[in-house]
């Protein structure tokens, strides 16, 4: 069995956990992206319903966001874990004791095509993380700023 099929009998085990427990999955929201886009001119002339709408959409947004991202770390702590327990026997035969970790470690991944492959998956769930690493709280912030504004207009009515 190669890493991606391990991968993906790994998650199914989590997305069946996740529907045992009735945990409410989040769908994509299409709506976000006008959202995100709107100017100055088109806050300003948005009713105080439609901030507390946006701003709601925002945060339910960013909970979609957070949830791909934790099921991306999973999958990082899978492979790093993953590779440590396919190479941990050999990683000691790659150099002497001053040799870095580091070294051992990929020069052991590289001999083994499992750990090579399960190598690009970590790679990859990294890449994922570090591309939304904060654009949920960002998208918090965005929501906050709405229901303010929200408020804002209730008071100015």
């Amino acid at each position: 069995m190669n890493g991606e099929k391990r991968l993906n009998e790994f998650l199914s085990s989590i997305d069946e956990w996740i529907d045992c427990h009735n945990i409410a999955k989040i769908e994509k929201n299409e709506n976000i992206e006008h959202i995100l886009n709107l100017k100055y001119d088109d806050i300003t002339a948005l009713t105080e319903e439609q901030c507390f709408g946006y701003s709601y959409e925002l945060y339910a947004h960013s909970e979609y966001i957070e949830r791909i991202k934790e099921r991306e770390k999973s999958i990082l702590e899978w492979a790093d874990s993953s590779i440590w327990y396919i190479i941990c026997s050999a990683v000691n035969q790659y150099g002497d004791k001053y040799t870095k970790w580091q070294e051992k470690y990929f020069l052991a991944v590289k001999e083994n095509p499992l750990a090579s492959d399960i190598l690009k998956v970590k790679n990859h769930a990294q890449a994922r993380i570090n591309s939304i690493s904060n654009y949920s709280d960002n998208l918090k912030k965005m929501a906050e700023l709405l229901n303010n504004i929200a408020k804002r207009k209730t008071q100015w009515h």
